[in-house]
C-alpha cells in the first residue's frame, strides 16, 4: 500500500466502516504485521464485495471469524487511524452503543476462539519480541567472529537488553492478555507478578510448592512463559467480572480488584497456570519429537504448506516458537518460514521475467524483493494467488528447503522476522549458519527454477 498521509488513511477507513457496516458492527479489531483483523458483531452486515474493492486493500481475507484486511507495512498506521474514526477502544471493545440487528451472532468455534485468543494475546507484543531476538543474534554474531569477548561489559549489557522480552514475557502477555479479556491492563500485568514472584521463581532447597488450604500450589518458574499466564488473566477476568458486576460503584476501586485476586489468585498458581505450563511443555515435545524422527518429512510438509497458512491467516505458530525457543534453547519452525519466503520469492520474480513490461510484472518485481525482508502477502495475494503455478512453485520450493533444512539441522537461536535481517539469529560458533547460508539457496533457486519452468513466456 503506498499511503503516506493522514488523510489517504482517513479516506482508506472511511470505506473500510462503511463496508463493515459501520463502528456499530465492530465487536473487536486488532492487527497483525500486515493485516487489519476485524472481528464483526454480524457477520451479514459486511459487504465483502465492496470491501475487496477498497483502494488500499490487498486482499480480504474471511477466517477464524475474523475479516483480515491485507494492507501492508502501514497497518500500524491504518489501525490508529480506525481506533480513532470508529469509537473502538484500543482493548478492542466498541465504545458505541451494540447494533440492534436481529440477526444473532454467529460465534466461532472453540479451536477458532482459542486460535484467535492466542493470536490477539502474542501478536502485540512481537514488536518487543522481534527487536530483543535481533539484540540476541547481534551479540551472538560479534562473540563469533571474535570481534568482542562474550565475558566484555558490552555483551553483559547487551544480553541484558535482548534477554529482557523473553525472561519477563508473562508480563507482555499479560497486558495484552487483559486486553483481550476486557479488564484493565494493569490487572494483567499484575498477573503475571504473581506468577514471576521470586518465591516461586527461586523457592528455598527442599521446597516443591505450598499449601494454600486444600489447594496444593507448585513452585514453577514461569519465566518466558505463555500460556500460563493467559489462562491465569481469564480466570481472573471471570472472576473480576462477576465481582465487578454486583459491586456498588463507588466500592469498586477498593474491593473488585482485591476481593478479585484473593478468589483467583489461588485458583490459577494451584490449577490454571500448572495446566498451561503443562500444555506449552506438551506442545513443544511433541514438535520437537516430530522435528526430530521425521525430520526431513516434517520439514517438507511444513515448509510447503506455509504459503497456504498465510493466504487462510491460519496462526499461532509464534507462540509455539518462542515456547521451543524457552525450553529447548532453539528452534526448528521459525527458519521454514524463512525458507518459505525466500521461495515465494524466486517464484514470483520468475513469473516476472516470463512477462510482458506491464504494471502486473513491476507489481510482481517489487513484491518478489519484498518477500526477502519476511513480507509475503502483497506477493501471495498479487501475484501467486490469482496466477495458481507461482504459488505452485512456491510451496515445492518451499517443501524442497524444509526438508534440505532438516536434513542438515538449520535452527534459530532467538526470535525474529523471517527474512533477511534475521540471519544474525543463526549464529551458533558452529557450522549452523553456513547450513543456512545452503539452505536459503535451495529455497530461492528451487522456487525460482521450478516456476520458470511451469510458467510460458508472455507473447
Amino acid at each position: 500500500m503506498g499511503t503516506t498521509s493522514k488523510s489517504e488513511y482517513t479516506q482508506l477507513c472511511t470505506e473500510i466502516l462503511e463496508a463493515v457496516g459501520g463502528s456499530k458492527n465492530v465487536k473487536n479489531v486488532f492487527h497483525c504485521i500486515t493485516r487489519l483483523r476485524i472481528v464483526p458483531v454480524n457477520r451479514d452486515a459486511v459487504d465483502m464485495e465492496k470491501l475487496s474493492k477498497v483502494s488500499g486493500i490487498l486482499k480480504v481475507v474471511e477466517s477464524s471469524g475474523q475479516i483480515q484486511c491485507v494492507i501492508g507495512t502501514t497497518v500500524p498506521e491504518v489501525y490508529e487511524e480506525f481506533l480513532a474514526m470508529s469509537g473502538v477502544a484500543a482493548g478492542g471493545a466498541v465504545e458505541a452503543e451494540p447494533a440492534t440487528d436481529d440477526v444473532p451472532e454467529k460465534k466461532p468455534n472453540i479451536i477458532t476462539r482459542g486460535l484467535n485468543t492466542l493470536a490477539s494475546c502474542v501478536t502485540p507484543g512481537l514488536y518487543a519480541i522481534v527487536a530483543g531476538g535481533m539484540i540476541k543474534g547481534i551479540v551472538s554474531l560479534l562473540t563469533a567472529i571474535g570481534l568482542v569477548s562474550s565475558k566484555s561489559d558490552i555483551i553483559t549489557v547487551l544480553n541484558a537488553v535482548g534477554d529482557a522480552p523473553f525472561y519477563f514475557m508473562p508480563f507482555i502477555i499479560g497486558y495484552a492478555a487483559a486486553k483481550r479479556f476486557k479488564v484493565k491492563e494493569i490487572f494483567g500485568i499484575m498477573t503475571a507478578g504473581i506468577l514471576m514472584y521470586s518465591t516461586f521463581l527461586s523457592p528455598k532447597e527442599g521446597i516443591t510448592g505450598y499449601a494454600f488450604g486444600p489447594i496444593n500450589i507448585p513452585a514453577y518458574n514461569y519465566k518466558g512463559s505463555i500460556f500460563p499466564v493467559i489462562l491465569s488473566v481469564w480466570i481472573f477476568s471471570i472472576i473480576f467480572h462477576l465481582i465487578d458486576k454486583h459491586m456498588p460503584k463507588n466500592l469498586r476501586i477498593v474491593f473488585s480488584g482485591a476481593l478479585s485476586f484473593l478468589i483467583s489468585a489461588p485458583l490459577f498458581l494451584g490449577f490454571a497456570a500448572p495446566l498451561g505450563n503443562w500444555v506449552a511443555k506438551g506442545m513443544t515435545s511433541g514438535f520437537a519429537w516430530l522435528f526430530t524422527h521425521a525430520g526431513p518429512f516434517a520439514g517438507a510438509l511444513f515448509c510447503g504448506i506455509i504459503p497456504l497458512t498465510i493466504i487462510f491467516g491460519i496462526k499461532g505458530w509464534s507462540a509455539v516458537e518462542l515456547q521451543n525457543l524457552e525450553v529447548l534453547g532453539h528452534d526448528y519452525m521459525l527458519p521454514n518460514f524463512f525458507y518459505s519466503n525466500l521461495a515465494v520469492s524466486g517464484a514470483v520474480l520468475a513469473w516476472a521475467l516470463k512477462q510482458k513490461p506491464s504494471e502486473q510484472r513491476s507489481a510482481a518485481i517489487s513484491t518478489g524483493l519484498v518477500c526477502i525482508l519476511g513480507i509475503t502477502e502483497p506477493a501471495l495475494y498479487g501475484i501467486a494467488l490469482p496466477e495458481k503455478k507461482p504459488l505452485y512453485a512456491a510451496m515445492a520450493g518451499g517443501a524442497i528447503a524444509g526438508a534440505s533444512a532438516m536434513l542438515m539441522g538449520v535452527v534459530t537461536y532467538a526470535f525474529s522476522m523471517p527474512g533477511i535481517t534475521s540471519i544474525a539469529t543463526y549464529v551458533d560458533g558452529g557450522n549452523n549458519f553456513f547450513k543456512l547460508l545452503i539452505v536459503m539457496a535451495i529455497a530461492w533457486i528451487s522456487g525460482f527454477v521450478i516456476s520458470f519452468v511451469m510458467n510460458k513466456k508472455e507473447q
